[in-house]
């Protein structure tokens, strides 16, 4: 009862917020003001401003709006609906100002009223409605005498509680109540009710009201009938409403009592036959299992290779499947010895792979945030664009089909991703590239260059633009060479100390090390580099003279994939 009571509060909540949020959307809306505090008599600038100010309004919440009705109120007496239908016109500004919602409203200068379920009179169908009003002034520091009213169905509000309090079973009788109120003590629901529905409400709305605490468990006597029922109430700290949900408590322990009859009569059951068969079964199983467990301490590296299988004529064929299975297993287990040397082959092949295919989760968070500016902002095309680029950079980060790639792959994706920051940082952002044609053909370790680029970004930006990187290439009479550097501030001495010593450590290491998954580290790029090289790699790390950080990486010129 607690968790539905919750559901329909937070259900509630989200509709409302909802609505809240439509409310913000057009008061914070400057061509919304514009065109609403135009002032003239020009019947046909009227009736401009009036289509100008629907179209705005379609702009900001779409052909299909999630609400019934919204109306403006300027401080003149000007009305400003639109719904199904869209109208202005000029109402009786007195009148307005004596309703009380509008006194509530002002009352609240800037904050949200929510109204309770009532029937506009302006409404020609008398459609329930339930409505969130504000106060907004025309200009900012002026006084808050404008209002914007978001109306929508009570059927809306009805429909969320009704469901969450029907029973699965469809012959099943409705035994739960629902009552909602507002922080006045209003009913919002059930809206217009009976009679009886409605004294019964009054005899415990104090009570409810005043209960301690935002939830909480209630007791209460139907003051119609004196039936005792249990309650669990729920507050909304957003909208005030309390959601109070009842059940006679007949109706909600009777299914426990018939639970705890049944449930006592089958254990005890249950017990009796567990006590007869366990009799039974432990001297069965007692000599059997004694056997398996004198083969399991006597198993030494000398008895691996016995092929002798002694039976244990035991009348279950479970424990004879055991006692083979044993057998089975000490014959495997030399093998498996043999197999471990093997094993510890392909843990470190694993590793590489591991260590190639990292992906700062950063960089993706950063490229859906690009992602949500280009559409927000209807750059359709770039942000086609970028998507396809971004799904260029996982599609190639989230290959392990080969070890190694060709350098041509590995600068289209470094490309790639330097594109995607470009749509990024704008032209404050330069790229260099000087690589021969005839080093692209060369293998080397994927996602080698790519991540050296996305640490010159991180790291090489804290100084004015524009931010400067160079990627070179040369080759060697047996190795090759790329240099990637920026014109950043550079590296402190003591950080570039530190990592020739993790450097060193990781030489000095018989097994793969740790692998780190905050991004490709510089750790991560030299310990790929020499399991594909062994000793012949190339890896040097240094500040520039004339600012900025440089690294340069290489290893033996191949052209074939090993």
């Amino acid at each position: 009862m607690n968790q539905i009571s919750a559901n329909i509060l937070d259900t509630l909540d989200l509709e409302i917020n909802s609505l809240y949020s439509t409310a913000l959307k057009v008061v914070s809306s400057s061509p919304v003001k514009d065109a609403f505090f135009q002032n003239t008599n020009e019947p046909a600038e009227l009736n401009k401003d009036l289509n100008n100010l629907a179209n705005i309004v379609l702009t900001i919440n779409g052909p299909k709006p999630n609400f019934y009705k919204l109306n403006l109120y300027r401080n003149d007496g000007y009305t400003f609906a639109y719904g199904n239908q869209y109208f202005a016109e000029f109402g009786d500004l007195k009148q307005l100002l004596s309703e009380d919602w509008v006194k509530a409203t002002l009352q609240q200068e800037g904050k949200k009223y929510i109204s309770p379920p009532h029937i506009d009179a302006r409404d020609p169908q008398a459609t329930p409605i339930i409505s969130i009003s504000m106060s907004f002034a025309e200009v900012y520091g002026m006084k808050s005498n404008n209002i914007v009213e978001i109306e929508q169905k009570y059927s809306v509000f009805e429909n969320i509680i009704q469901k969450a309090v029907i029973s699965p079973l469809k012959d099943a009788r409705p035994t739960k109540s629902v009552y909602v109120l507002d922080r006045q003590g209003k009913v919002v629901f059930p809206y217009g009710g009976d009679d009886q529905t409605t004294r019964m409400i009054e005899g415990f709305r104090d009570l409810v009201v005043q209960a301690p605490g935002k939830m909480g468990e209630i007791n209460l006597v139907n003051p119609q009938d004196h039936q005792k029922s249990i309650g669990v109430y729920a507050q909304s700290e957003f909208s005030g409403w309390l959601v109070l949900l009842l059940e006679p408590e007949a109706s909600l322990t009777k299914p426990v009592r018939t639970f705890n009859e049944q449930i006592i009569l089958l254990g005890f059951i249950s017990l009796m036959i567990t006590l007869i068969m366990t009799y039974f079964v432990s001297r069965s199983l007692s000599r059997p299992i004694k056997h398996i467990n004198k083969s399991l301490k006597n198993l030494e590296l000398d008895s691996l290779n016995l092929k002798k299988a002694v039976a244990l004529n035991s009348q279950f064929d479970e424990l004879e499947e055991l006692n083979q299975t044993f057998i089975e297993m000490r014959d495997r287990l030399k093998e498996s010895l043999e197999e471990a040397v093997s094993a510890r082959s392909h843990e470190i092949q694993s590793r590489f792979l591991a260590l190639q295919s990292q992906m700062n989760p950063h960089f993706l968070y950063n490229s859906l945030s690009v992602i949500t500016i280009m559409c927000e902002e209807n750059r359709n095309e770039d942000a086609i664009r970028f998507c396809k680029g971004l799904s260029n950079i996982l599609r190639y980060t989230s290959s392990t089909s080969f070890k190694s790639v060709s350098l041509r792959e590995e600068i289209k994706h470094t490309t790639d991703y330097i594109s995607l920051m470009q749509e990024r940082y704008g032209s404050m952002l330069e790229f260099h590239l000087n690589i021969p044609e005839v080093m692209m053909d060369l293998r080397i370790p994927k996602l080698i260059i790519q991540p050296l680029v996305e640490n010159c970004i991180k790291h090489g930006i804290h100084v004015e633009p524009p931010w400067i990187i160079r990627i070179t290439g040369k080759l060697l009479s047996e190795n090759w060479m790329i240099t990637v550097s920026d014109n950043g501030s550079g590296m402190e001495p003591e950080v570039i100390q530190g990592l020739n010593k993790r450097f060193r450590e990781t030489d000095s290491l018989k097994e793969m090390p740790e692998i780190n998954l905050n991004g490709m580290g510089l750790v991560n790029i030299y310990t790929r580099l020499k399991i594909f090289n062994e000793d012949k790699l190339i890896f040097d790390l240094k500040n520039n003279k004339a600012g900025g950080t440089s690294v340069t990486v290489g290893g033996l010129r191949k052209y074939t994939e090993e």
